[in-house]
């Protein structure tokens, strides 16, 4: 398999990721931390901080340590419980997880502080593909008056894995209404599509197609429908002119993980699977959240090998 060359630069590019406070990066900005931390003693603050630093950086055990530490300092504190939360998560420890977004959710009974700690439990019902009890936390995050274009993502997710397409189109209907956002707007085309609303799905897509100057998202959409109508040849060409124009975007300094995230599901409507994967892979490591990730592993499973080999190098 041939190396995607964006995953040489995923280090380089969460490395470069300087924190506000001016210094040359994490590791000073923790050794700094530290210092004050082993003069002064520990406070939660101090703990937090430097917790954040190693977040950065991707040292999950640590990161849990100082949230851990900082708990035991202040046991009321939403960034260390949240941040605890998430460290859990990533480590794979999810009744830790959940034990702690409960948590989270005990401290007031007030929608907007809530609904972080909701989107935290969501994410661990869904990690357990625990998908009705997914939705039912996302609904409980998305009761705040701020929520996030990722919970809305997330709810739908859910409503995908239940195949309860026709709900998802609604939900996501309504969530461009409370937040006019593109990439929600093509989420909700995205459903209609797997709803079988191909005639508004392609109305929606034309438009967009004709008005963008950008076009690869919406080539991808309508390499969706053909994808379903088992229209390959139209599949495959839509897939390959998208692939070009990202690629034609994407710097090898500065990697956009959206758009390396969009040419792993162009790899896969081509058949290049482990391109595709490597792909994921690299937007995964550069931060993208799970909920803007293609259905890269459904593509696979369900696209028809090319027979006539029409790719774009």
């Amino acid at each position: 398999m041939k190396r995607c060359p964006f995953l040489i630069a995923a280090s380089a590019v969460l490395a470069a990721a300087l924190p506000a406070s001016g210094h040359e990066g994490p590791d000073h900005v923790i050794e700094a931390l530290t210092e004050r931390i082993q003069a002064q003693g520990p406070t939660a603050k101090l703990l937090i901080s430097r917790a954040y630093e190693h977040q950065s950086l991707g040292n999950w055990n640590a990161v849990l340590a100082d949230f851990g530490a900082a708990l035991d300092l202040d046991s009321r504190s939403r960034a260390a419980l949240s941040g605890y939360t998430e460290a859990s998560l990533q480590l794979g420890a999810l009744p830790q997880a959940e034990s702690m977004a409960r948590r989270g959710l005990e401290l007031d009974e007030d929608a907007l502080g809530q609904s972080p700690f909701y989107a935290l439990l969501a994410r661990v019902f869904a990690e357990q593909q625990r998908w009705s009890d997914a939705r039912e936390a996302w609904r409980g995050a998305l009761r705040s008056p701020r929520p996030e274009i990722d919970w809305f993502l997330g709810e739908a997710e859910c409503l995908d894995h239940l195949d309860r397409h026709r709900e998802r189109v609604e939900a996501l209907l309504l969530a461009t209404e409370r937040n006019p956002s593109v990439v929600l707007h093509r989420a909700w085309i995205h459903a209609l599509v797997d709803a079988g609303d191909f005639e508004t799905a392609s109305q929606e897509i034309e438009n967009g197609l004709s008005k963008s100057r950008w076009k690869s998202s919406w080539l991808l959409l309508r390499a969706r429908i053909y994808a379903q109508r088992q229209l390959y040849t139209q599949q495959w060409a839509d897939a390959a002119d998208a692939l070009t124009e990202i690629r034609s975007r994407l710097s090898v300094e500065h990697p956009d993980p959206h758009l390396v995230a969009e040419a792993a599901q162009a790899l896969a409507f081509l058949g290049k699977n482990d391109e595709a994967l490597a792909y994921i892979k690299n937007a995964r490591d550069l931060g993208i959240s799970e909920s803007h990730l293609p259905e890269v592993t459904r593509i696979i499973e369900s696209a028809p090998i090319n027979p006539q080999g029409k790719y774009v190098e």
